[in-house]
This record gives C-alpha cells, structure tokens and sequence, in this order.
C-alpha cells in the first residue's frame, strides 16, 4: 500500500472510510492536525468535526488521533476484498518490471498495529533482522514465518499465542486472514510462497 500514489490509496480504500460520531465529537480539532490529506474540518457553529469523503483517503490515522474515540472505521465490505485490492497494486506496479526491483523488510520494532498510525506501542516480538529478496511474496512470507517462530513479547498487546509457532498476527486480528495476500499474489504470478532463508 505505502507504494501506492495518492490515487492508488484512495482506489484501495475506497469502500471503508473514517467517520465522526458527532454526540461524541468535542471539536477539539486533534484529527485536523493528523490528517494529513486536510479532508477533516470544523462545522461552523457547531463545533462538531466532520470528513470530507472526496479527500479522505481512508488512512485512519484519525482513529488514533482522536482522544474521544468518535471516529471509527466503518467496513462495507469484507477483509478480504481490501487485501487483494493491495495486491492488485503491487501487480500492477511490477508489471514490466521484472529483474530490476528489490525488496527489504525491517523486521524491528514489530508493533501492534498498522504502521501508517502515527505512534505505536510496544512491539509484538523481539528484533529478528532484516531480509532482503527480489521476490516480494517469498519475502513476506518468510518474515510473517520468523515473527511466529519467535516468542511473544508479554509486555505488549498480543494477548495470546505467544509460544514459538503460535500465530502472533491471528492473536491480534481474528477476524483478518494475513495469508490472503501472499496467496493471492502467488495466483497472480507476483511470486512465490516458497523460499529459501539464506543467513549472512
């Protein structure tokens, strides 16, 4: 996703924007200042934040800034459907470009949510090291395989799995099928879930 340009994110999250609950909404104006696409704004009179869904581009750093939980993320389609929308991307991003992308994954300070918030919290898993491959479905899916091979940090927010080989990411997202993507990708020939973890 964060290879995306503008218009790409606003494709990939077209169906599932932000909204303010405005019995809640004190007007602090806390979400203007996260937002950094200015779809947010102040309803004159009213003191009531309000999303301009023509500039929202459904990042939902909203959702962290606001202190008041008035914005929430209101999903009108599956999971699912949004993760093969960002694979969708990829594709088309390495189209004709085979041979001349490479791709690294920093596997530190792996924390509980999205990295697109604007703070984070304390990471799910110690630091593993960072990988390297000009195939981005074997990438990922070595290092979703080495974050679950690792122990659990039992001071963050993973409330479960966390034993060596337990599913750290289905622990914190039941609901979410991390594996969509990588198969996905895999049937549309973007690369391949089998790999070899060669250690420099």
């Amino acid at each position: 996703m964060g290879c995306a340009p503008r218009r790409g994110k606003l494709s990939q999250h077209s169906t599932v924007k932000p909204e303010i609950n405005p019995e809640i909404c004190l007007g602090c104006g806390l979400c203007l200042r996260w937002c950094a696409f200015g779809a947010i704004r102040i309803k004159p009179g009213e003191d009531k934040a309000w999303i301009d869904n023509s500039l929202c581009a459904g990042c939902g750093e909203c959702i962290l800034a606001c202190p008041e939980e008035a914005v929430k993320l209101y999903w009108n389609e599956s999971v699912a459907h949004v993760q093969e929308k960002m694979v969708e991307h990829l594709y088309g991003l390495l189209k004709n470009r085979e041979g001349r992308v490479a791709f690294l994954n920093f596997i530190t300070q792996v924390s509980p949510a999205c990295d697109c918030y604007p703070c984070s919290d304390t990471p799910i898993v110690g630091d593993i090291g960072i990988l390297a491959s000009t195939d981005p479905i074997a990438i990922d899916q070595a290092s979703v395989d080495l974050v679950q091979q690792a122990e659990g940090n039992r001071d963050s927010l993973l409330p479960h799995n966390l034993a060596p080989g337990e599913d750290k990411f289905r622990a914190l997202y039941p609901e979410a099928d991390w594996s969509i993507q990588l198969r996905y990708g895999e049937e549309l020939g973007i690369g391949s879930r089998v790999y070899q973890l060669i250690k420099i």
